[in-house]
């Protein structure tokens, strides 16, 4: 799967929210300064090329939904992320968080509660 770019990813993160939207609900969804109308839709033909989203025409215009979930991408990004900074180990990938102070001892001991449970 492809990587987003920081502007697909605000884009998506729309998208995922909701079932489906027109340009003009994208961009009223958006974080301020909003970016233009045509930027959206531009923007839109690119995730749609990247098999990102769907559009279906409705009157004169088109709506847009998410075809890629948000789930399946979370676990492409962060395999990738993994594979590409900590050699594919969440061990060095937490390890580095502890060194950069990013986890404290509580926060390690709350996640290593949560694999336990999941075992």
């Amino acid at each position: 799967m492809k990587e987003l770019t920081k502007a697909e990813e605000q884009i998506m993160q729309v998208v995922w929210e909701h079932d489906q939207l027109f340009i003009k609900d994208i961009v009223d969804h958006m974080p301020d300064p909003k970016p233009a109308y045509n930027t959206v839709g531009t923007f839109l033909k690119i995730l749609e090329a990247k098999g990102f989203v769907t559009r279906v025409k409705i009157g004169n215009t088109y709506a847009y939904s998410a075809s890629v979930k948000k789930k399946a991408y979370t676990q492409s990004f962060m395999n990738g992320f993994l594979s590409n900074y900590f050699e594919g180990s969440a061990e060095k990938l937490f390890s580095f968080m502890v060194e950069e102070k990013k986890l404290n001892l509580k926060q390690v001991e709350d996640l290593m509660k949560k694999l336990k449970d999941n075992d």
